[in-house]
């Protein structure tokens, strides 16, 4: 925002409280809607270091961190606003950096809004003496074979040597000058030899995850109250799980499977968009197939792993739900129950209930680092006084992104650690990347098809009762109670009521439905397909990359084909 409507935006929202008395409802809104985007504003300010490639440093020069705009910084009161705690890779702390390795800059102070103001930083210590003999120096060569490309122009073609060496060095002063940087440097340094490719939950980025939250803990000094997030219950009668059978076993004509592939076929064959589905009835596979071509011009197999996008809200609703079948945690609670900082009483404080079914006044995908933040609660806190919960449903990531740094409080681990321990492994599912809480999941076909079978399951899978049906049922799609807020609204789920082309939308009229009203799941930017339909003990999923225009007609008439191939009277 430029300085001077900045000014007159912190002038107004200061004279806020003289003139609600006498403004009109519009006049009140426009005020409140002046000092959001004030917070908003604040909140979204960038720190970085003062000298360039300094996040991996010297011990000789230890970095200096600054306001990327410092003007704005200034405006609000920041210059720079805030003192620095430096703690090594054992969380002991230090006047400055003394020594090689992991350092956590914890910067303090108060917000504009008198909320405490925090964040952390990873940064690396070169350490000041270096053993030759074991000393890995890696071969950082980057080769361009895509770029400038087949088509280019031949004077861009002669200088493909060049292009190369200049992303040797691009590469080299990125690691230098940036925090991810850092976070690999550091968790590579303090990695241990396993034997074989490192999971998710092992990357650098999660092992920073953990550094901070120990860090956080450690302060927060809350060891006392935390308990441990048990495994799931052995169920006396397992579930049905996702595998391998005859279609009288899953319930279904002998040409179910041709039918469904069949039109998969054609579908690809008219979009090119290459994808996987599996379809289960009974947990028993009806189909499980891939279509279609990569960018190389290989066909793309059964493990063709994909972006969910927002199915990642399923997954994160999904492991939520432990917490508080345990007790750890309880829908109805607001934040500061979790997160200390946080006022208690206030209007303004959102439920976990409202952060996971999108009611809590907050909105927004990805910003300020999701769960890898290692304060996220913290930013928020600073404009959490202007949010209004309960008013309205607004789509938001945010509120699943919180939910997982209060996973991370009170069981003491790192989101990643979280879901792979407490529901991926269970599961049987090894490979997941969760780039964040509520968007930013990977899967496979088969992955999410095991997924889909665990709340057809109501919450069991095999011999694991994860959370109880009680549980489950706070899951579901349901009315809000709040007048505001209209509709039905899940936590991470919502209602899927596909109809055939031509029928009533009338609510009231479920024979046009192509599955039972009781079906749910989510949706995906990606185009990735989560349906579940529990009165017929239906899963029906879809791994791809992208979502065109074209998939929109044969995305509809794809569920009426599955609905249509399961269905016996059609045999």
């Amino acid at each position: 925002m430029p300085t001077i409507l900045l000014r007159v935006s912190v002038l107004i929202a200061s004279l806020a409280t003289w003139v609600y008395p006498i403004a009109d409802a519009q006049d009140v809104q426009s005020l409140i809607e002046a000092q959001r985007t004030l917070r908003k504003d604040f909140q979204s300010l960038e720190l970085f270091t003062s000298r360039q490639g300094s996040w991996i440093f010297p011990l000789a020069l230890p970095p200096k961190v600054v306001w990327r705009d410092a003007e704005a910084a200034r405006n609000f009161g920041f210059a720079p606003g805030f003192v620095i705690r430096w703690f090594d890779s054992n969380l002991e702390e230090a006047k400055l950096p003394n020594k090689g390795g992991r350092w956590i800059a914890l910067l303090e102070g108060t917000a504009p809004n008198k909320t405490p103001f925090r964040r952390a930083l990873t940064f690396y210590a070169l350490p000041p003496k270096l053993d030759s003999s074991n000393v890995f120096i890696p071969d950082l060569t980057v080769h361009l074979p895509n770029f400038p490309g087949k088509d280019a122009p031949v004077a861009w073609k002669e200088h493909q040597a060049e292009f190369d060496r200049s992303s040797k060095d691009f590469l080299v002063k990125s690691l230098m000058d940036h925090e991810k940087g850092a976070i690999l440097v550091a968790g590579i340094a303090e990695s241990p030899e396993l034997g074989r490719p490192k999971k998710f939950p092992e990357w650098t980025a999660a092992m920073n995850a953990q550094h901070h939250l120990n860090l956080k803990l450690k302060l927060m000094d809350v060891d006392a109250t935390r308990k441990p997030l048990n495994p799931p219950r052995k169920n006396p009668n397992p579930a049905p799980m996702i595998r391998q059978g005859s279609a009288e076993e899953s319930g279904v004509p002998k040409h179910a499977k041709s039918a469904i592939d069949a039109f998969c076929q054609e579908w690809v064959a008219a979009t090119k968009e290459p994808f996987a589905t599996l379809v289960a009835k009974n947990g028993v596979i009806i189909t499980h197939a891939s279509f279609g071509t990569d960018s190389s011009g290989k066909s793309i197999d059964l493990d063709y792993r994909c972006w969910v996008a927002s199915i990642t809200k399923t997954m994160t609703a999904i492991m939520f739900s432990q917490l508080v079948d345990q007790g750890l945690i309880e829908l109805d609670w607001t934040l500061d129950r979790v997160f200390p900082d946080y006022p208690a009483n206030a209007s303004y404080v959102p439920t976990f209930r409202q952060l996971l079914n999108h009611t809590s006044g907050l909105s927004g995908h990805g910003e300020w680092g999701g769960m890898f933040n290692p304060h996220l609660e913290n930013i928020v806190l600073n404009g959490v006084d202007v949010n209004e919960p309960g008013k309205k449903h607004e789509y938001c990531g945010l509120g699943f992104e919180l939910a997982a740094k209060a996973m991370e409080i009170k069981t003491g681990k790192c989101a990643p650690r979280i879901y792979h321990e407490h529901l991926f492994a269970p599961l049987g599912l090894q490979d997941i990347i969760m780039g964040n809480a509520s968007s930013d999941g990977e899967f496979t076909a088969m992955e999410l098809a095991v997924i889909g079978q665990w709340l057809a399951n109501r919450g069991s899978y095999g011999q694991y009762q994860f959370i109880s049906p009680e549980t489950f049922n706070e899951m579901l799609p349901k009315t809000t109670g709040e007048l505001t807020v209209a509709g039905e609204h899940g936590l991470g789920l919502h209602r899927i009521r596909h109809r055939r082309p031509g029928a009533s939308t009338d609510p009231a009229e479920p024979s046009d439905l192509l599955f039972s009203e009781n079906a749910f799941g989510h949706g995906s930017f990606s185009g990735c397909i989560l349906v579940v339909d529990p009165d017929q003990q239906l899963v029906i999923v879809q791994a791809r990359k992208q979502f065109h225009q074209l998939d929109n007609e044969y995305w509809t008439r794809f569920f009426e084909v599955i609905a249509d191939a399961i269905n016996k009277d059609k045999e």
